[in-house]
């Protein structure tokens, strides 16, 4: 998947295919601007004041508590951008909007835009981290609340998108019963698999900041007599032994590679014999030449959120087989199309 420039017109077209159009302006202009201007009108609460349908500029200041002069110069910004629509004075929800930026929407990505808003605190510090790679750890003790509530619900708004699909496709080679979910805080994709097998009882091993946000989310969910918590880090707690399925979802990437390949071992001395390991990380090609949009961006945000990277679907499955699984398999998801999943048993 990658991000471009489409032109609204002939002339733009005409620039454009003569090459005399600065793309690279174009798109960090662009780019920027859209990214920063969506993610302050979910925070002023700027598309729910319209989920009733058209109002005014004035009508929405008054609604969400801004400035009118303010609001007008945010809508009309909305209404290039697409997401708005405009007569006179008056604004309504373009269909891409209703769709996935209200609130109460059944495909609401609001707590995900607010998670892009936290990661725009990391980029502002690119350049002295390109300069002298050293990174802030993103997980680092002493954040707030707000911090681990904005970030938990964030993450849960794609995991509810993809948990049905996951769970329905991969190989478990029957009904598990028990569950370990590594550094799963939100307790989605437990909850995904626990709606698709309803024998199943659920355990997330997470921090304890993660831990405290995910088990309302469980709760919201309907799951907290069938998912249960167990608060550290995967590296100092005990995981338990006996699962049937032990799920380690994007938390490769947050690993050194000596760590990833622990936590695969670990995964397997968890695992009863015949157990599945299902892993779910960022696609990376290893292959020489040109990345995708999503490869060399996840190489880059990985580096500055915890100084590691996206690991090559290959090394991934070396680690598996050095931990001893076998029968590897590896799928694509289409809710998850920039990922890769590999599952694996356990001798």
């Amino acid at each position: 998947m990658n991000l471009g420039i489409v032109p609204d017109g002939m002339l733009e077209r005409i620039a454009l295919a003569s090459g005399l159009l600065p793309t690279p302006l174009v798109t960090v202009t662009w780019g920027m601007g859209l990214s920063r201007v969506v993610v302050a009108a979910v925070n002023l609460g700027v598309f729910d004041a319209l989920a009733e349908g058209e109002r005014s500029d004035q009508e929405v200041a008054l609604a969400v508590g801004t400035d009118p002069h303010g609001t007008r110069m945010l809508l009309h910004a909305l209404n290039g951008f697409g997401l708005l629509r405009r007569r006179g004075d008056r604004f309504r929800l373009a269909p891409d909007a209703r769709r996935w930026l209200l609130s109460g929407g059944k495909r609401s990505m609001v707590d995900a835009v607010r998670f892009v808003g936290l990661l725009w605190e990391q980029f502002t510090d690119l350049e002295d981290a390109v300069r002298h790679g050293v990174t802030q750890d993103f997980h680092r003790p002493g954040r707030p609340a707000e911090f681990w509530r904005a970030y938990m619900r964030g993450l849960a708004s794609f995991a509810r998108i993809a948990s049905g699909e996951i769970a329905r496709r991969a190989p478990l080679g029957g009904p598990p019963r028990s569950l370990l979910d590594v550094a799963g805080g939100h307790g989605m994709y437990s909850a995904g698999f626990c709606r698709r097998f309803p024998g199943l009882r659920a355990t997330v091993l997470d921090l304890p900041d993660a831990a405290d946000h995910g088990e309302v989310l469980v709760a919201e969910a309907g799951m907290a007599d069938r998912i249960s918590y167990v608060r550290g880090d995967l590296r100092e707690v005990e995981w338990g032994e006996g699962y049937d399925v032990v799920l380690l979802f994007n938390i490769l990437h947050n690993l050194s590679e000596a760590d990833g390949r622990w936590a695969l071992e670990r995964a397997r001395g968890a695992l009863r014999p015949g157990g599945t390991v299902v892993v779910l990380d960022s696609e990376h090609s290893a292959a020489e030449g040109d990345l995708s949009a999503a490869a060399g961006f996840n190489e880059l945000m990985f580096f500055l959120i915890n100084g590691t990277r996206a690991l090559p679907e290959e090394t991934m499955r070396g680690f598996l087989l050095g931990a001893g699984f076998t029968g590897l398999k590896s799928k694509r998801l289409l809710t998850v199309p920039l990922a890769v999943m590999l599952t694996g048993r356990a001798p």
